[in-house]
């Protein structure tokens, strides 16, 4: 799963503590999921995934008690609202800017891989007219998001719509084999691919060597007949 996530930008999370006291296992998708990221689930984009030793005060000496944890530090796709009566707004989908192209210096959070929920396809954002999907000069910073420094200039935070038809795409059935194992048997099918489409361009190669061959002795054969 962890592979598939670092190829996906996007990805959503629960809430991390303190802005969310609950355990990931309380977390409810039936009433805490809220696509408007506003809410118990968060936009991120992973930056690191780590593991690291924990241990109780004054435990240090007691491996035992010593608890091996699965983190992953991240940044934010923050909501804002620009264009509140654009067709796309007025349907319910979320607009996003990149908190990590806001600033030279953004903010991290750090949460149990346990707290990542799945990945989330975004489209880019092109807002009055403009040739990059940033923020426009004309609409100028707001929301804790920098707009270009001059009109497209694409130097602005970056604006991306969550697409919930995508999202809503499912398998239909559930997944009997883990990802690795499926990327591990697609690279088996192509390999042996690529090893079978080798074999049959050597043996058309080898066939038409024969065929010129048989129409040269043939010619031959024929022209010394006329003499």
């Amino acid at each position: 799963m962890l592979n598939n996530i670092l190829w996906q930008d996007c990805v959503c999370v629960i809430a991390p503590y303190p802005n969310n006291p609950n355990p990931p296992e309380d977390f409810d998708p039936r009433s805490d999921m809220d696509i408007s990221g506003q809410g118990l689930m968060w936009y991120a984009r992973p930056q690191l995934f780590f593991k690291c030793s924990v241990c109780p005060t004054g435990q240090r000496a007691n491996k035992h008690r010593h608890i091996e944890l699965s983190l992953v530090f991240f940044s934010t796709f923050e909501p804002i609202n620009i264009t509140p009566n654009s067709v796309m707004q007025r349907n319910g989908v979320p607009m996003l800017y990149d908190s990590a192209s806001s600033s030279n210096e953004p903010s991290l959070y750090i949460c149990r891989v346990s707290n990542v929920l799945g990945r989330v396809p975004l489209m880019p954002c092109f807002v009055a007219g403009n040739k990059h999907p940033t923020l426009p000069h004309s609409i100028g910073s707001r929301q804790g998001a920098v707009a270009d420094s001059r009109p497209d200039a694409g130097n602005g935070s970056k604006l991306f719509e969550v697409s919930p038809w995508m999202w809503r795409y499912g398998r239909g059935q559930p997944r009997m084999v883990s990802v690795g194992e499926a990327e591990a048997r697609r690279k088996e099918r192509r390999s042996e691919a690529r090893r079978q489409g080798a074999e049959t361009l050597k043996r058309r190669r080898a066939e038409s060597g024969e065929d010129f061959y048989e129409r040269q002795r043939s010619r031959r054969a024929g022209d010394a007949d006329e003499q």
